[in-house]
């Protein structure tokens, strides 16, 4: 059946089962996606420290200034606490633990030091220059929900509250197939009349940035027997099955009947998007199939569009639609009524706005200026077009879109 785009999504999304979840080091934490929140098990500081090198003591010793205090010793980092009275400093270092009595410091820069005395001579505010005991982080605050993913800082936070082991959800399984007799490798030799296989290439790098890893099971000949062997065979052992090819209404387009015959449950068969109309989804028990169309720019509207949004939702991710960002149309773009266009547009950030216009062209069959562009300008069905100057929702492909 023929789905408008929402449709289609809201039926993809509606399926997506949430993987299980599992215990992993931090060294394999990085892009994986938390499947519990995480609680601080310290106080950050966990006591009172010094922010600076200098001396610290007790404000009731600098209410008049200026003042002379006898040095009586010194705390670096790491080291035991000492105790101050009255009249009296002690040199600390950046994050040594403050001595206690102490409640304020000063910069040794700032001062004067003499004959075993610090002379200090403008007035100081109690706790200046102090990171108090959990000023920073309490223990037991929650320091990172779930179903975020764990980029370089957070994957830091966690080394840094003392969290060696997280729970993440286990990345779905992913294979993908290329269909086609036409269909050579890159490292092929070249034979007139054949492309080359892009497909896989754009699939494994845009999930393979998200985390996700991708299982290439080769090329399929136009064999309907071969096909059913073969898809059926990854069925069993994946979540998420690809092809791309053989899904529109060709003489050798077998890829819908195979699916249809190994038993998946196909819910979308094309939509109304353009790039890439032809695009089969189905179930076949708790895994995925995702039929996508050959033409490589087709191809990749719909991995944006409707995979990788499914793929971080199985993942895990609590944001895993898409984000959009409003532009100004600098130039007419066209798009045809009844149909969502995505249009090939590169940006430019002008009047504190973004501003789109067309990369060239927008023909299925080339896929240069789908490399090339900034993103796509979605234009909705109810438009005949976009006008100079009208505002228009992007779908931006540079920037980081895994979430």
């Amino acid at each position: 059946m023929k789905l408008e785009r929402d449709d289609a999504k809201k039926v993809i999304l509606e399926n997506c089962r949430l993987k299980p979840s599992e215990v992993v080091t931090l060294d394999s934490a990085y892009g994986r996606i938390l499947a519990k929140d995480v609680f601080s098990p310290v106080d950050i500081p966990d006591e009172n420290k010094s922010a600076i090198d200098g001396f610290a003591f007790s404000h009731e010793s600098v209410t008049q200034v200026p003042v002379k205090l006898k040095i009586v010793g010194e705390t670096p980092a790491g080291s035991e606490k000492l105790r101050v009275r009255k009249g009296e400093a002690v040199f600390v270092m950046t994050g040594g633990v403050l001595p206690e009595g102490a409640d304020s410091a000063v910069r040794v820069e700032d001062v004067e030091v003499k004959d075993g005395y610090v002379l200090i001579d403008s007035f100081v505010e109690r706790g200046n220059l102090v990171n108090f005991k959990s000023s920073e982080i309490s223990k037991g605050i929650r320091v990172i929900e779930k179903s975020v993913r764990l980029d370089e800082r957070l994957v830091g936070l966690l080394a840094y509250v003392g969290v060696y082991r997280v729970e993440v959800f286990s990345k779905p399984k992913v294979g993908v197939f290329i269909t086609g007799d036409e269909v050579l490798e890159p490292y092929e030799q070249f034979k007139p009349g054949y492309v080359r296989n892009s497909n896989l290439y754009i699939i494994k790098g845009v999930l393979s940035a998200c985390g996700i890893d991708v299982h290439y099971l080769g090329r399929l000949k136009d064999d309907p027997d071969l096909m059913e062997k073969r898809i059926g065979e990854a069925l069993q052992f994946f979540d998420v099955v690809i092809t791309t090819g053989g899904i529109s209404k060709g003489k050798y387009d077998f890829v819908k009947d195979v699916v249809e015959k190994i038993g998946v449950d196909i819910k979308i068969r094309s939509t109304n998007i353009r790039p890439g109309r032809p695009l089969i989804f189905g179930l076949y028990g708790e895994s995925l199939f995702f039929g996508l169309p050959g033409y490589p720019s087709a191809m990749l509207v719909n991995v944006f569009e409707f995979l990788l949004p499914a793929l971080r939702k199985m993942s895990g991710l609590r944001e895993f639609e898409n984000r959009y960002v409003d532009a100004i149309a600098t130039e007419s773009l066209r798009s045809r009524k009844g149909r969502v266009d995505f249009v090939r547009v590169n940006f430019e950030f002008k009047d504190g706005q973004f501003r789109v216009y067309s990369s060239g062209s927008q023909q299925t069959s080339n896929y240069l200026t789908a490399a090339l562009c900034d993103g796509f300008a979605v234009i909705p069905e109810e438009l005949e077009g976009v006008k100079e100057g009208d505002i228009v929702k992007v779908l931006p492909l540079k920037w980081r879109y895994c979430g």
